[in-house]
């Protein structure tokens, strides 16, 4: 019995002696891997610049589709009025500048083109002077500023390089015109009075019409992009409604020009 034990024990050592420089020589390579020159730079490349460029290649400057970009929009707005005044011979309207802020957004369905969609806050400003017909002389100036909430859907025709873009606008939008203030003049008096614009039953306060314009992008970052454009809104509503007696129409045209940046995601 203790013999047969002793056998037992002693081929149990035998094998165990066998099977550990393998699992050492395993043990080994692994903890050499792991501290070496591969584990090194795969740690570099995960907190490097590597690792930074992997992680951005699926957005390699929006250059794929499905990808949003969200951002802020500024600018500044030339609007004059598309008028038929009837009889008011002694009425001169011209265009006036204004500001134009707001928030942008793109889809990108392919390589060349996306679908962008705003929410802006637009001036639709105009000058009205108005003479004195008995003495053939300017008597009140007005400037009126009119705020208007806008809401345009483009298509954006993209062409260009990686990082450069070029970009052309078509679509429609819809706004509403929800204020406005009066600067008026009395030049006989010497009297200048600003005011809140005071709404009429004849103000049409819908609007809405064509949009198109182009404009240039520029991708300083895998996740940043910068433009400037040039936007001319058409409106197809006139600002009053229609009138009994004499039809006023009166159309804004309003160009924008403007820069934004937008974030990639």
């Amino acid at each position: 019995m203790p013999h047969r034990l002793f056998s037992v024990v002693l081929l149990a050592v035998l094998c165990l002696s066998d099977a550990l420089p393998a699992y050492s020589q395993r043990t080994n390579e692994i903890r050499a891997g792991r501290g070496g020159v591969e584990y090194q730079k795969e740690r570099r490349g995960r907190r490097g610049s590597e690792y930074k460029s992997h992680r951005y290649s699926a957005i390699d400057r929006s250059a794929h589709p499905g990808i949003w970009t969200l951002g802020a929009a500024i600018g500044a707005t030339y609007n004059w009025q598309t008028r038929d005044a009837g009889y008011a011979y002694d009425r001169a309207y011209s265009g006036a500048w204004g500001a134009h802020a707001g928030i942008t957004g793109t889809y990108m369905v392919q390589n060349w083109l996306s679908i962008r969609a705003d929410i802006l806050f637009t001036q639709k400003n105009y000058r009205m002077d108005r003479m004195r017909t008995d003495l053939l002389i300017k008597d009140i100036h007005s400037d009126y500023m009119c705020h208007y909430v806008q809401l345009p859907v483009m298509a954006d025709w993209t062409f260009g390089s990686e990082d450069v873009k070029s970009h052309i606008y078509t679509g429609a939008y819809a706004a509403a015109w929800v204020g406005g203030n009066v600067n008026r003049q009395t030049i006989m008096q010497n009297d200048e009075r600003r005011s809140r614009y005071e709404f009429t039953p004849e103000d049409n306060r819908a609007d809405g019409g064509l949009v198109g314009g182009v404009g240039v992008s520029w991708d300083p970052l895998p996740y940043l992009r910068v433009g400037a454009e040039a936007m001319f809104y058409y409106s197809m509503a006139n600002t009053l409604k229609k009138q009994a007696i004499m039809y006023d129409t009166r159309y804004n045209n309003t160009i924008v020009i403007g820069i934004s940046t937008k974030y990639i995601f």
